[in-house]
């Protein structure tokens, strides 16, 4: 058995009531392997979605979910043919990585971030560079993830970031992951 994050966007411009019946009924049918859930809620994406313009809102739904191979192809078969999925997306969590919940780590976060501006007066010193604060290299937390992209859209290097090899390679990955979910825009 291997964790996963699932996550699903919805389409903004369907009702509540049939969003409600497809996460119920998808809820219905995996509940033996969903461990949590995070509603995340209606959030704004980084660009248009299938280049209609002001079609950038979408609706985020985080799956913690414990499940063999053989299962994960049976929910893709599933989630194949839903007109209220504009996109999914599935991520293998490691089994120390933590499933966050996204408003908690944002706000956590963002308590993080400005105690540290007023301490870091000169200092240059990366948040990441410290063992205890790899914990939040996550895609939920797009505070964190923006501080590591320079104003164009391209990651920082290690150079400027201070941060180990390890580390730079998960910040990384997080951040093409946010990409994907159109939570941080390429450019």
């Amino acid at each position: 058995m291997q964790k996963y994050d699932l996550v699903f966007m919805l389409s903004s411009k369907v009702t509540d009531s049939e969003r409600n019946d497809f996460l119920s009924k998808f809820e219905e049918d995996f509940k033996k392997s969903i461990l949590q859930k995070d509603d995340i809620g209606l959030k704004e994406t980084s660009y248009d979605i299938k280049s209609i313009k002001w079609n950038d809102r979408m609706y985020y739904v985080s799956y913690c979910i414990n499940m063999d191979h053989d299962w994960l192809e049976q929910l893709r078969k599933s989630l194949l043919y839903s007109n209220v999925i504009v996109r999914y997306e599935i991520f293998k969590m490691n089994s120390n990585q933590e499933f966050f919940e996204f408003e908690k780590l944002q706000k956590e976060l963002q308590k993080i971030i400005d105690s540290r501006d007023d301490k870091k007066f000169g200092n240059k010193v990366s948040f990441l560079s410290h063992s205890e604060n790899e914990k939040y290299i996550n895609w939920k937390s797009i505070v964190i993830l923006k501080k590591y992209l320079t104003r164009f859209g391209s990651i920082k290097p290690r150079k400027y970031t201070k941060n180990h090899v390890k580390t730079q390679k998960k910040l990384r990955k997080e951040i093409i992951r946010a990409r994907g979910l159109w939570l941080l825009s390429f450019i």
